[in-house]
């Protein structure tokens, strides 16, 4: 895969990565997070660490995104753009969410919006890495 396809798709898949998250985690999830305060960090000690999350997410996305280049198909990219982040959910996002859920005293109803909030960032991060990414189609 050539790099001047890749670099884009990283770049522009981690910036909507961390804006996804945060309006999944930071807005929409934060008051059922502070239901369960006890459970987690304080928040004072998850900011102080958040630079290992951006971290993790970055290498996410540089894997993702390389992995896709293997497996391209001469097909239209939304298809395989959302083909592979349903698969990419399945793989990582639904087990992560199914442990956690074991782990972690939380409700279930937590766990499954973690499953649907991945599973829509995945398929977003899936659609911008395959647009980037595309072959011409022959």
């Amino acid at each position: 895969m050539e790099l001047k396809k890749l670099v884009p798709a990283v770049v522009v898949g981690y910036a909507l990565l961390l804006a996804l998250g945060y309006l999944i985690h930071g807005v929409w999830l934060l008051p059922v997070y502070r239901d369960y305060a006890g459970v987690w960090r304080s928040e004072t000690l998850m900011m102080h660490k958040r630079w290992v999350m951006w971290v993790g997410d970055l290498i996410f996305t540089v894997v993702f995104a390389w992995v896709y280049t293997r497996n391209i198909e001469n097909k239209p990219w939304p298809g395989q753009g959302i083909r592979y982040g349903v698969l990419m959910t399945l793989l990582a996002v639904v087990p992560a969410a199914c442990i956690q859920y074991v782990v972690y005293p939380i409700p279930y109803t937590l766990a499954l919006k973690w499953m649907f909030a991945g599973g829509v960032q995945l398929i977003v991060l899936g659609l911008v890495v395959a647009y980037f990414c595309r072959k011409p189609l022959s």
